[in-house]
């Protein structure tokens, strides 16, 4: 609830926070969970054909979250020197009565800064996003192209053929049906997060740098999730042929 109040503020649909001096609770550390190298094969081959190939490929090869990915724009690629840059994220707003100025059961979707001041980054990108960017370009034009004055342009490179853009659960609706059709564990969009930290662990890039891929707040958040695994023994790596580091 604070979290929502501090969105409504910020966004101008309150004064004030009520409950901005609340108590605050160390957060719970989330389990790390990422498919192994087999496990992994198995789902770059599953989602080769489907419409999330792309958005399952940033997760993987670029460690985004999941409001990162869909809020990325064609205007945030550079094809000439295979990066990306994450400026913005796309959250779930709450909707403010005017009238009565409390919240309403309902929510839209916005553009938002990244989640940390060091969320702002720019990363490397392999071939195989490129190839599949270039792709959704050619879907999207054709969609354009069919709706006409009913399409909404707002640049987004995972969005509904109308041009609006994908609801935030939509993309773990997904992961979850190709992993229970390809019997796969059930995963998130975080756990592709996951295992692009794994990767680059196994990488032996160092601390400070997988901190900066993966957008945190500090490397000692990083240390936080990942210390229990930074002495794995996963070898997921070998079918990699490309450097995902990103440029600090």
């Amino acid at each position: 609830m604070n979290i929502a109040l501090k969105d409504a503020v910020s966004a101008g649909y309150l004064n004030r926070n009520p409950v901005s001096a609340s108590k605050t609770y160390p957060r719970k550390k989330a389990n790390i969970f990422a498919l192994d190298k087999v496990q992994t094969k198995r789902l770059l081959n599953a989602a080769k054909y489907n419409e999330w190939y792309l958005e399952i490929l940033l997760g993987i090869f670029c460690g985004l979250r999941k409001g990162e990915i869909l809020g990325l724009k064609f205007g945030d690629f550079d094809l000439e020197n295979h990066s990306v840059k994450i400026s913005r994220q796309l959250s779930n707003n709450p909707l403010i009565d005017n009238k009565s100025n409390k919240l309403v059961d309902e929510y839209r979707q916005v553009e938002k800064a990244p989640k940390t001041n060091n969320s702002y980054r720019t990363l490397k990108i392999p071939q195989i996003i490129i190839d599949e960017l270039v792709k959704r370009k050619g879907w999207v034009e054709y969609c354009k192209n069919s709706y006409l004055d009913q399409y909404e342009d707002h640049d987004y490179i995972s969005c509904q053929k109308n041009g609006k853009p994908h609801s935030m659960a939509s993309m773990n609706i997904a992961l979850t049906k190709i992993c229970k059709r390809n019997g796969l564990p059930p995963i998130s969009v975080h756990s592709l997060r996951h295992i692009y930290s794994t990767i680059l662990m196994e990488k032996g890039v160092p601390l400070v740098q997988i901190s900066a891929a993966l957008g945190h707040e500090s490397i000692h958040t990083t240390f936080e999730y990942y210390c229990d695994v930074m002495n794995g023994d996963k070898e997921i790596i070998e079918f990699m042929n490309q450097s995902f580091v990103p440029d600090c």
